[in-house]
């Protein structure tokens, strides 16, 4: 009998880089990362963000085209085109639950945040254990990204800031520790990103992932842990004071 996880893995494998970017960029969408009316970064700062080729960009976006989730015109930027009706749809279609706006956490913050800490710090330690020189590479090359990014469009440092926390889960080497770490990062992005558009944030934000880096460097894993547990209490004080303010 076909073992269906084996299955799973195998399709996994089997996809192309177009494919698995894709993939990503539907789950920024479904997870409010990217909101409707958002403009992508263009080709060449998408293929940095990504470390892709441009054509790998061009296949990822119209598989998106296709799904109806970006609106691609010659000669202007490619936006997002996907209200919360259509979302909803999208998940059902995957056979997924329907309950409540899409990326909007069920869990308050406290919680959410609590959990993070808990999930993350124990990656942050891990990773600094098991990082190679190429991880490590790949890290800074996000921070140079990262590095060029400003608050008035705060979208690509977004999307690098998804690839940073997840590529560090990644070195923990712990595929549980992935997949929570990945699901508590998707809650209330919605709220992040009026945070990112607030004065100095995404240079400060751009500033702890230093911290963070340098320690994984190291192969030093109480500094990586210290330095991940600054990053999200700042993280978390941040948002919860704008969730307080309303959307002012």
């Amino acid at each position: 009998m076909d073992n269906p996880a084996f299955a799973f893995e195998q399709a996994l494998r089997n996809k192309t880089k177009k494919e698995l970017l894709a993939d990503k960029l539907v789950d920024m969408v479904r997870n409010r990362l990217l909101q409707d009316g958002d403009e992508l970064p263009s080709e060449r700062e998408m293929a940095q963000l990504f470390s892709v080729s441009r054509e790998t960009i061009r296949g990822a976006v119209s598989h998106l085209a296709a799904l109806g989730m970006v609106s691609v015109s010659h000669g202007s930027k490619t936006r997002v085109c996907v209200d919360e009706s259509a979302l909803q749809h999208y998940r059902l279609m995957q056979g997924e639950e329907a309950t409540g706006p899409v990326g909007e956490s069920r869990y308050d913050i406290d919680s959410v945040y609590e959990s993070r800490l808990v999930i993350e710090s124990a990656i942050a330690r891990r990773a600094a254990l098991k990082i190679d020189d190429h991880g490590v590479a790949q890290l800074e090359k996000m921070l140079k990204t990262q590095s060029e990014c400003n608050g008035e469009y705060p979208i690509p440092f977004q999307m690098s800031d998804k690839a940073f926390h997840r590529l560090i889960s990644e070195y923990a080497d712990n595929d549980i520790l992935v997949k929570y770490a990945d699901e508590l990062y998707s809650f209330d992005l919605y709220v992040r990103r009026r945070v990112l558009l607030e004065p100095g944030a995404v240079e400060r934000s751009y500033r702890e992932h230093i911290y963070i880096v340098e320690a994984l460097k190291r192969g030093d894993p109480d500094a990586a842990e210290r330095a991940m547990l600054a990053h999200l209490d700042s993280v978390y004080r941040t948002t919860k004071e704008k969730m307080a303010g309303g959307s002012g």
